[in-house]
């Protein structure tokens, strides 16, 4: 099978190319001309460049194509504007979908979020039949994906394209271009020398599942249904638990506030502006503070899908970032990895070898 994958230097993007690679389809990664590709770079795929916003450029690379895997919408609650970002996610999914029709391709498996579906201020488990309305006081991100996911689906009844909505929860792990909020979850706590937690949970995943949940949803999905991928559904507490054992660092030793957590992304978000990096916290996330994002992926569960556990996700995303440049050689320091850590490193060294071996013949 032939698979395009629009977003192919993304988290999810990157992952979702290893998955298809290693279950023996051919490849086309579609990214920007100045994107940052390193981590593709050497795997054994076709690189084609171009913007889901330029339709001219999408016409060659969905040549041939069987199955489009459509995940070129940033996550992100700092660095884009939002307006660029509904843009991005509204028309530049129409283009996908009409240069799918155009090509004859098939099916299109369209990464949307879990955040569509809301979030809760009790311990409540959200499913598919949930919705967010378009609140204003969501953040920009959550409203591009709300729209993309309606406009998408009215096109592609209208073009005789099947869709297929993947939506994932708290993606954290390897080989995105940049660090994402989802590994930033990671990062800030290892980096808050308070060692502090806050209310309200979420659903942690590993984005290697979220890679093999996009292609379970292209071979026996339902057209037109969101499916959830997630794993388990943790408070926030017990998440950064599990971050400290995992990374040897000190437990949460008190809980912040929600005014405290805006304060501190406030200060953050200055930061940011006076240094030109990423803040820790931004106010989209403070907000979230105390809520609920907490799914069931039962549906998604039925076709066969089976995450691993929250710890293992975690490990493995630590296994990636605590050599990298998102922990500063300070914490770096501090840090004492157990062994699950150093098992998923070695693991995924092993994966990529095979991999570039793959390419090399």
């Amino acid at each position: 099978m032939r698979a395009l994958v629009t977003g192919a230097n993304g988290l999810i993007g990157a992952n979702l190319v290893r998955e298809l690679l290693r279950q023996g389809l051919t490849v086309t990664a579609f990214v920007r001309p100045a994107a940052d590709i390193e981590s593709i770079a050497a795997l054994p795929i076709t690189l084609a460049f171009g913007d889901v916003l330029d339709p001219d450029s999408l016409e060659p690379a969905m040549a041939g194509q069987e199955v489009v895997f459509h995940t070129a919408v940033a996550f992100s609650y700092w660095g884009h504007e939002p307006g660029a970002m509904a843009r991005t996610a509204i028309e530049g999914s129409a283009n996908v979908l009409r240069a799918a029709a155009t090509a004859g391709v098939r099916r299109v498996v369209m990464t949307s979020s879990s955040v569509t579906l809301g979030a809760s201020t009790r311990q409540e488990v959200r499913d598919e039949t949930f919705t967010c309305q378009d609140d204003p006081d969501e953040p920009a991100y959550v409203l591009a994906k709300i729209s993309q996911e309606r406009e998408a689906l009215l096109l592609a009844g209208r073009l005789g394209v099947e869709i297929v909505f993947a939506c994932p929860t708290m993606s954290v792990g390897p080989f995105g271009a940049s660090l994402g909020p989802s590994n930033g979850v990671i990062t800030s706590y290892l980096a808050d020398p308070l060692s502090l937690t806050w209310g309200g949970g979420c659903n942690i995943v590993s984005v290697r599942d979220i890679a093999a949940g996009h292609l379970l949803l292209a071979r026996h999905g339902t057209p037109g249904e969101r499916y959830l991928l997630g794993s388990e559904n943790l408070t926030w507490s017990r998440i950064h638990a599990l971050v400290a054992q995992l990374a040897g660092v000190p437990p949460p030793r008190g809980e912040a506030s929600a005014v405290a957590c805006l304060g501190l992304a406030l200060a953050e978000e200055a930061r940011a502006r006076l240094t030109g990096s990423t803040p820790l916290a931004t106010r989209a996330q403070a907000r979230m503070v105390g809520r609920y994002y907490w799914y069931s992926h039962a549906r998604a569960a039925a076709l066969g899908y089976s995450p691993r556990p929250a710890r293992d996700a975690l490990a493995d995303a630590l296994a990636w970032l605590s050599p990298g440049p998102h922990i500063s050689r300070e914490t770096r320091a501090s840090m004492r990895l157990a062994r699950e850590v150093h098992e998923a490193r070695r693991a995924a060294s092993e994966a990529e070898a095979s991999l570039k071996c793959g390419a090399a013949a």
